[in-house]
């Protein structure tokens, strides 16, 4: 092969094999730089993968945590809410006393009183629905954010409720005296069901007298908070005792 040049073919092919050596090597390094790079992108990605993954369990951890403490807080209100409808339901709406009182008042002049009886008599036993309540005995706590506070605890959790009945026995003069106590007992907003059992004559210390025996219910809503007595205009009521009946 003939060449224009002076120089000796073997440094001709050794300074080609020379440059193609350069090449290849320059080739072989920037293969490995790409390498090297992909490598470390991929690290760096998932490096931060992991941070966000390691993130997100840990406020995946605290979430629990509050849910928990909520789930606390709700339990410890469910109790307290069961705990005030049974107090509420074990208070006396109308304490006796004042019920007593307010039937003396009623009571027209030279009318007595011999026997009051009061029973009581459950409606509605204490007896939560069955599936309602949890493994620990509380109320279900209540699902939705607009629902009332107690809705399913009172659901879940009845109220003994109980209907009071009484009678009471009596002397006076006159049936007059018996039809205005008992048309009184049918104005007060405490009292149900005024019924006039017995009325016969009877003779108490050589006295002739009415012997009268009258039944009636306590209301279910009676609050002796918001009772306002409604004595009938003109009406004059007192106890009277054996010797002013005499």
């Amino acid at each position: 092969m003939q060449h224009d040049s002076f120089l000796p073919d073997e440094y001709i092919e050794h300074r080609r094999n020379r440059r193609t050596s350069y090449l290849v090597m320059a080739m072989f390094l920037v293969v490995v730089a790409s390498i090297g790079g992909a490598f470390l992108h991929r690290h760096f990605v998932l490096q931060n993968a992991l941070e966000r993954q390691q993130n997100v369990m840990s406020r995946y951890e605290s979430a629990a945590e509050q849910v928990e403490l909520i789930s606390e807080l709700q339990e410890s209100r469910d109790e307290m809410i069961v705990r005030a409808i049974l107090a509420s339901a074990l208070v006396e709406r109308v304490p006796r006393s004042v019920l007593l009182a307010d039937i003396i008042e009623r009571m027209p002049e030279k009318l007595s009183l011999v026997k009051l009886e009061l029973t009581s008599t459950i409606v509605h036993a204490q007896q939560p629905p069955t599936g309602t309540g949890t493994r620990s005995g509380h109320p279900p706590r209540r699902s939705g954010r607009g629902d009332p506070a107690n809705e399913d605890v009172e659901q879940a959790f009845v109220v003994p409720e109980y209907s009071v009945r009484l009678a009471i026995e009596g002397f006076a003069p006159t049936d007059l005296h018996v039809s205005k106590f008992l048309a009184s007992l049918n104005t007060d907003d405490l009292l149900q069901s005024v019924r006039l059992e017995s009325t016969e004559e009877d003779v108490l210390d050589d006295l002739t007298m009415r012997r009268f025996k009258i039944t009636f219910a306590l209301r279910g809503d009676a609050d002796v908070r918001l009772h306002s007595p409604s004595i009938p205009p003109g009406a004059t009521f007192s106890a009277a005792t054996l010797e002013e009946l005499q």
